[in-house]
């Protein structure tokens, strides 16, 4: 298959680093992905007051790689409309150093990448993992790996117009993966507050937080399934319509 790479945390990362040699060694592999870290970006686009570059590099045997002074988002688009001499088979984003569970998935630029992957037409996953040392390449084999061997049934089984959210344990085995929904009630916003010398108040956020209330492993949903050490594999559409409300807004007197 002919195999489009991108991330959100630079080109030379250790994580789109490893996932391109295990991938290409049965695959034709292009990395096109940030020149510098994105994280946290979401579905952000560069405007046309600020011109996209993109530079190529020959560091990786077999692996064409381009770097674009953009987000992940710029990175598929401008991928598909002018790097690449034909369309790829599938996109693969990642691999993220941190997981993207839950509600977290909307700010992320690794997911957001995928989703915008599927919206061009192009079958699409996401895979992410908390790995504690992300400056490691090593640590980041073991799920190249998996994720090389199991491609082909997953790229098989993809159904159109859907992205797979794919996230891995701390511990992977090879005989625990599940496909489960996004939990909710995942992400707390919060800031600190610093006033400078000068009497300015700047506002820093913290993270957004990655915490979670008990309900949250309740709902048996991605949550729970990475705190079992199993590989979670999440179907997302690309359609947020809530169908079952606009009949009630209709019986309202309100026409979509």
């Amino acid at each position: 298959m002919n195999i489009l790479l991108v991330n959100e945390k630079g080109c030379f990362a250790p994580g789109i680093t490893a996932l391109a040699k295990a991938l290409s060694v049965r695959h034709r592999v292009v990395i096109v992905a940030p020149l510098n870290p994105q994280q946290g970006i979401g579905h952000q686009f560069t405007k046309s007051a600020r011109p996209l570059r993109v530079k190529q590099y020959f560091v990786l045997n077999k692996v064409k790689i381009f770097s674009v002074n953009g987000t992940p988002c710029d990175c598929v688009t401008l991928a598909l409309d002018k790097i690449l001499k034909s369309k790829p088979d599938l996109i693969v984003t990642g691999i993220c150093d941190h997981h993207n569970r839950g509600e977290t998935i909307y700010s992320s630029g690794v997911v957001s990448a995928a989703i915008e992957g599927t919206i061009q037409g192009i079958p699409s996953i996401a895979l992410s993992a908390n790995v504690r040392d992300s400056s490691d390449e090593k640590n980041f084999q073991a799920i190249a790996s998996n994720f090389a061997r199991n491609l082909s049934f997953l790229y098989k089984n993809m159904p159109p117009n859907v992205t797979l959210n794919v996230n891995y344990p701390e511990k992977i085995s090879t005989r625990k993966i599940i496909c489960t929904h996004l939990t909710r009630g995942m992400v707390d916003n919060k800031y600190s507050v610093e006033v400078n010398p000068f009497g300015l108040t700047f506002y820093w956020l913290k993270s957004p937080i990655m915490g979670f209330a008990l309900d949250a492993l309740e709902q048996r949903g991605d949550l729970y399934w990475l705190k079992k050490s199993y590989i979670t594999v999440t179907p997302l559409k690309l359609n947020l319509t809530n169908e079952q409300f606009i009949p009630i807004l209709e019986k309202a007197g309100i026409t979509l």
